[in-house]
């Protein structure tokens, strides 16, 4: 029988040891601060205040978590405090990797690790390196996570207050799996001898755990129990609630081949995450309960903790796009801050304000549409629980396009700043008095500008239906040739000859959309062929259907690549052979809008003997 591994509660807590080391649970801890906060009156002190309690949130709640972290972020950034901006980034690193967003999180803690290392932070140097690869373990990337991991404990080598190395050598044990019993408990006896030290009892008892997880996977459960036993009455004593989630689950692992005492635990586990608030257990606890619940065949349970699961997946459904408008909301909050000071700086701070604007709209961009894909894939995962409730569907699949319309509504919004930007970039340029550093910066605000126009036009056509297209009678040969002309440009920059055969053909088309994509098709033929190459473009008529066909002899579509190539995002996953960056919507899109015409398109490759992409519509 397949047991679920225990919760990876050292994952997180790094920053908690270091900010607590009384014997103190979280939720006592939580009051305690939130009680304090109201009467500091320093505002430096009141910054750490909302770090220490956004991450205590971090297993309870992780938007709590992000929204602590954002708000002590706020105030440090007008206090010019840059530990507390570092701090605060430590705390939203935390929350973006507990809501599956890990890449995201390892670009932030990169720039925690940066700026503790520029302040020789070391104690921090060491916890954010252990952060780092304890993300890197949970996306199965075990090389980068025990490079990381290693440089930890030979950063925490030079600590005179050695008590963060407690952590690191129990963490490097649990994220390099292939270590010797020997080492294991070699490691595990410093971490216990560090804590003991320092009287860490939060640390003494997790050590408890993680060596009776490990005698629990080597099927020595006698040897496991009274070190479980010892975890959970230490936890409940000392009122550790995450602690004692954890002891109960290594309870149910001892009682693997019990299905009723399983899901007895799991029920205990799932009551105490309920009465103390760890909203971010209740999913994955809610899951094992269900299936084991399913192995006893009690109908009644079984539905009864079907709608537990679907409330849950519901409220974290809300909970995530409450995320996103939080994110929207302080990124607007940033985009002001930077406006006002804009007004009080030299022409070089600026420029400087005017590359992060264009740069944070960027990636705003596309991190909207990332939670937008972990949204669907929630909304996915609800209708997978409960098929037959019809009504909850619905809700979920307006809740989609909910999500949808605000993504849309953020793109519109976008293109005023954005525009504003590119204009501003491009008057300055028009000064003849500007250096020749100023000008290659404004020539990078105004190309940045121009790429995120085009970025926001792509979403805001993501979706092309018929109903939605206006035809018109276009000639379709002196589309081609105009636009084979616009392109021409691009092609001679990498010296590269555009080729158009053609014959006079006239088509009922919307004029804009079917130019998007015939320009985005031979934009990609530039973008992936080598200098020098020659790109074929060819019309023909063929039994009241007209084929147009772009062909080049570049580097092709890699095999994994085919079955995916009109998906979103896949072509961002490869630069062209000058190192182009695409945004990864083009072929989307163009599927859509040929499609929408009532044609089709398709292509013709082998990796590195260059591609034909086919678009065949009708005429009439």
């Amino acid at each position: 029988m397949h047991f679920p591994r225990p919760l990876p509660y050292l994952i997180s807590l790094l920053v908690v040891w270091l900010c607590y080391s009384q014997a103190q649970g979280q939720s006592v801890l939580i009051r305690q601060e939130q009680h304090r906060l109201p009467f500091i009156k320093d505002s430096i002190s009141q910054v750490n205040s909302l770090n220490r309690i956004g991450m205590l949130y971090h297993l309870k709640n992780p938007d709590s978590c992000f929204y602590y972290g954002m708000k002590a972020k706020t105030i440090a950034i007008r206090l010019h405090y840059r530990k507390g901006v570092t701090d605060a980034d430590n705390v939203i690193a935390t929350a973006l990797f507990l809501r599956g967003l890990s890449r995201e999180s390892l670009q932030l803690f990169s720039t925690v690790l940066h700026d503790y290392q520029q302040e020789s932070d070391t104690a921090n140097i060491a916890q954010a390196l252990m952060n780092m690869a304890t993300v890197y373990a949970s996306i199965t990337d075990t090389t980068q996570a025990k490079i990381l991991s290693r440089r930890a404990i030979q950063t925490g080598r030079n600590l005179k207050q050695d008590s963060i190395m407690s952590l690191v050598y129990a963490n490097y044990c649990m994220l390099n799996g292939a270590l010797s019993d020997d080492s294991v408990r070699y490691y595990l006896d410093k971490s216990q001898k560090i804590a003991l030290r320092y009287k860490d009892q939060r640390m003494l008892i997790a050590i408890l755990q993680i060596r009776a997880g490990m005698l629990l996977n080597k099927n020595l459960k006698k040897e496991a129990l009274p070190l479980i036993i010892r975890s959970l009455s230490e936890a409940r004593n000392a009122g550790m609630e995450y602690l004692q989630a954890n002891s109960l689950e290594l309870y149910a692992a001892y009682y693997s081949d019990k299905p009723d005492s399983v899901r007895s635990y799991y029920d205990r586990i799932y009551q105490l995450a309920q009465e103390k608030g760890y909203i971010f257990l209740r999913v994955p606890v809610l899951k094992v309960v269900l299936t084991y619940t399913e192995m006893a065949g009690n109908k009644d349970k079984i539905i009864a903790v079907h709608r537990l699961l679907e409330a849950a997946l519901t409220a974290e459904n809300e909970n995530q796009k409450k995320f996103i408008g939080d994110y929207i909301k302080y990124n607007a909050i940033q985009d002001d801050n930077i406006l006002l000071e804009t007004n009080n700086k030299n022409n070089k701070t600026e420029i400087f304000l005017l590359i992060t604007g264009c740069l944070v709209s960027i990636m705003l961009i596309i991190f909207i549409y990332r939670l937008y894909k972990l949204s669907r894939h929630l909304n996915k995962q609800i209708s997978e629980q409960n098929s037959n409730m019809q009504k909850t569907l619905i809700d979920l699949e307006q809740s989609q396009a909910d999500n949808t319309r605000m993504m849309q509504i953020a793109a519109h919004d976008l293109r005023n700043p954005i525009g504003g930007i590119t204009s501003i970039a491009a008057l300055m340029l028009d000064d003849d008095d500007r250096s020749t550093e100023d000008r290659m910066m404004l020539e990078l605000i105004k190309t940045s500008g121009q790429n995120s126009l085009e970025l926001v036009s792509d979403l805001l056509q993501v979706h092309t239906k018929v109903e939605e297209l206006k035809k018109e009678h276009v000639d379709l040969s002196l589309m081609l040739h105009y636009c084979v002309g616009l392109m021409h440009y691009k092609a001679e920059a990498k010296g590269q000859q555009l080729k158009l055969h053609t014959t006079p053909v006239t088509l009922s088309v919307n004029r804009e959309k079917l130019w998007r994509v015939i320009s985005n098709l031979i934009a990609n033929a530039i973008k992936f062929s080598p200098s020098g190459a020659d790109i074929y473009v060819d019309v023909q008529e063929l039994n009241g259907r007209v084929l147009i066909t772009v062909e080049d002899h570049g580097i092709g579509i890699p095999i994994e690549m085919k079955d995916k190539i009109f998906d979103m995002f896949t072509e961002a996953k490869r630069a062209g052979t000058a190192g182009e960056q695409p945004f990864g919507l083009g072929l989307a899109i163009s599927k859509q809008i040929v499609e929408a015409h009532g044609g089709r398109i398709w292509f013709e490759s082998k990796s590195g003997n260059g591609t034909t992409f086919f678009v065949e519509l009708p005429i009439l």
